[in-house]
């Protein structure tokens, strides 16, 4: 018997069980996060390329709080933040890790934080790694989520 067999067998019944599939480039995409097709311009891989080419660091040694933060990472932070008028910002390597800096930066303890019932599981994560007072509201209902905020104000000490 293996060993998680248990386990196993538990999300194949509740219809949660995955494997990864090597993609087939034959079929259309409407799965990934490359909504404008970016992946399949061989032309920006290859300038790409030719720009890491000639940079000193080829990769990161690091995080970039250690000494992985290299102009070019900045320089693209730059040109995203002016291009959307922002001040400042940050680039995450995903959502998921993006969800996470955000809620463990932001909320703080006795902060109750309000999430909508389908938010991705990255933002849930989140948010019981630092056990924060979570209160969810139906997916998309702004009427409940309004009625919950009034209710929290009647708590709020000014």
């Amino acid at each position: 018997m293996m060993f998680y067999e248990k386990e196993l067998s538990a999300l194949r019944k509740s219809k949660r069980y995955r494997t990864r599939e090597v993609v087939d480039t034959r079929l259309l995409d409407f799965a990934s996060n490359d909504y404008l097709g970016l992946s399949h311009v061989k032309s920006l891989h290859t300038q790409t390329t030719q720009i890491l080419g000639n940079l000193e660091a080829h990769s990161s040694k690091a995080s970039m709080l250690v000494n992985g933060y290299h102009q070019i990472h900045k320089d693209l932070e730059d040109a995203l933040c002016e291009a959307n008028s922002f001040e400042a910002g940050v680039g995450f390597e995903s959502g998921f890790n993006a969800n996470i800096g955000l809620i463990e930066s932001l909320v703080r303890k006795g902060d109750v934080l309000f999430m909508d019932e389908l938010y991705h599981a990255s933002g849930v994560l989140a948010s019981q790694m630092n056990g924060l007072n979570v209160t969810f509201f139906k997916h998309n209902d702004m009427n409940e989520l309004s009625t919950l905020l009034k209710s929290q104000r009647l708590n709020v000490v000014l």
